[in-house]
């Protein structure tokens, strides 16, 4: 397996760990969860996400709990994924995806895009 392949895949599970925990769950504004080495970060925009548990379960990931928004600067596109669900979330990408210094085929914002199809996502580039 090659080096990229292996960090997409480790993405779909830092993904995976994050959200499923999450789902079901009452609502109250759940803020975002940054990870910044890896070039991406999450905002829980769905009714069915608690901050607090997003908090702890982003710790837990080695990400930065954010209350609000995730940060604009140096964003090269969005990934919505379960749009319009109560457990939808905004999957933003950064200049350093997919992070630990692999310089993905195609460019970065061809790779978060790439991502964002395997989460069935929408994508938007910023």
């Amino acid at each position: 397996m090659s080096r990229h392949s292996h960090t997409g895949t480790s993405f779909l599970l830092m993904l995976a760990a994050l959200l499923l925990p999450l789902a079901s769950l009452g609502g109250d504004g759940a803020g975002s969860c940054n990870n910044t080495a890896s070039g991406f970060c999450n905002e829980f925009t769905g009714s069915s996400y608690k901050a607090e548990r997003v908090k702890r379960s982003c710790k837990g990931q080695g990400g930065a709990f954010l209350a609000g928004a995730c940060p604009t600067e140096g964003r090269v596109g969005t990934c919505r994924v379960n749009k319009g669900r109560n457990d939808e979330s905004l999957y933003r990408y950064y200049k350093n995806f997919p992070g630990f210094g692999v310089k993905p085929k195609g460019g970065v914002a061809a790779a978060a895009e790439r991502q964002c199809a395997k989460l069935k996502g929408e994508w938007t580039p910023n």
